[in-house]
């Protein structure tokens, strides 16, 4: 039952992701095709982790060209959507893994055949032998079979006729977002050789024909309420237990000061069933058992905005959080590392308008993220909300 409600909240994720990187790319022409060899080393971030070799794989990638009007503001990237194999070097432990992730390229040019470029990928792997009790009890690095997967790449290519040879240094990272114990993710440093073919002829001179825009500064008031899930206990200690709900609502204010930036201020509140599990467990609840079991937080947010698509990071304070006050002064080992936890709470990520703010009062989102205290992954939330602000004159 447990495994078919975790399945199931997985898909619920998945889907909103997958019906965005559809639309990103739904009206724009193809570019390029591109396959490559990939190979790193897992950092063993644990002293607990399992061995394993250096791991090997391949990749292919197709690419599009965006015709949104804020292709200018952005350098005008390449979309496209990257398929990964991964040997994870260890077969009997770990297994195998297959990845597929949204992309964004930024060139920069150099000369007619060489230049220089910079990716960002986001989107989820899946593992074939991922932590089981019984089954494979040393893999405390992927606890679920389907995790999120990160990363970020830097390289040169040089281009000849329509193909080009890549050579990219990357960093990828895999975390499922303690919605399965153990939580130690896959962190690898990556080298990546690659064969490219471009589908048009290229003039680096050209110039942009989209027509310039610019959206006016404007305030507005946000509205936002969430369903987060994760699995209660430490990092690497597996529970094979229950997952629990956090209920959580935000309000506050939001500027945009630029076409492609929106800062925001915001109170946000959740009442978390797996600090409910805590307090009853350690009996530490003398009062109100939802009070105590709730927490309260003042974020402060940068979104970087591309058409109905916005990129969200959040940090902030801890105004009020009893039950982490209580983990981290008598379960954990009060470190720095513990103890600036407590305080910074943050938040990652990816929104979608279904109408976009700017044309109509009140435009309507989904967002899809990961909420961290001081980086380390503490639930995944879905949520839908609102905002309120003026239309474009």
């Amino acid at each position: 039952m447990l495994y078919f409600r975790q399945m199931h909240f997985r898909s619920f994720i998945l889907t909103p992701l997958l019906l965005l990187i559809l639309s990103a790319g739904a009206n724009a022409q193809v570019r390029s095709i591109e396959a490559g060899a990939l190979a790193g080393n897992m950092l063993d971030i644990y002293p607990n982790m399992p061995d394993h070799n250096t791991q090997v794989g391949g990749f292919a990638s197709l690419r599009w060209g965006d015709k949104s009007s804020y292709r200018s503001f952005y350098g005008a990237p390449e979309s496209g959507i990257q398929l990964s194999y991964h040997n994870l070097g260890n077969n009997a432990v770990l297994g195998y893994a297959i990845g597929a992730q949204y992309q964004v390229t930024f060139d920069q040019y150099h000369t007619k055949r060489l230049r220089t470029f910079q990716r960002f990928n986001v989107g989820g792997i899946y593992v074939t032998k991922p932590y089981d009790f019984i089954d494979n009890p040393d893999n405390n690095v992927f606890g679920s079979p389907i995790s999120a997967l990160l990363s970020i790449s830097a390289g040169v290519k040089y281009r000849f006729r329509n193909n080009a040879v890549a050579l990219q240094a990357s960093y990828w990272h895999s975390s499922n977002a303690h919605t399965a114990l153990p939580n130690v993710g896959m962190n690898v440093p990556m080298v990546m050789l690659s064969l490219e073919r471009f589908f048009y002829i290229e003039d680096i001179n050209r110039i942009d024909d989209q027509e310039p825009f610019k959206i006016d500064p404007r305030l507005g008031l946000m509205i936002y309420g969430a369903l987060g899930l994760n699995e209660a206990g430490g990092t690497v200690r597996p529970t094979n237990g229950s997952t629990y709900n956090k209920n959580l609502f935000a309000v506050g204010g939001t500027y945009r000061f630029r076409t492609i930036h929106r800062v925001s201020l915001s109170v946000e509140g959740y009442y978390d069933e797996a600090y409910r599990l805590w307090n009853e467990t350690m009996e530490w609840s003398d009062g109100n058992a939802i009070l105590e079991s709730s927490a309260v937080m003042l974020m402060v947010g940068h979104e970087f905005i591309y058409g109905r698509f916005g990129w969200i990071v959040n940090a902030g304070v801890n105004l009020y959080n009893p039950t982490l006050d209580r983990i981290i002064n008598e379960v954990e080992q009060r470190s720095f590392s513990s103890v600036s936890k407590r305080y910074v709470p943050g938040r990652f990520a990816v929104r979608y308008y279904f109408n976009l703010p700017e044309n109509s009062m009140a435009g309507t989102f989904i967002q899809l993220g990961v909420k961290s205290n001081l980086g380390q992954a503490d639930f995944m939330e879905i949520g839908v909300g609102c905002l309120i602000s003026k239309k474009q004159g």
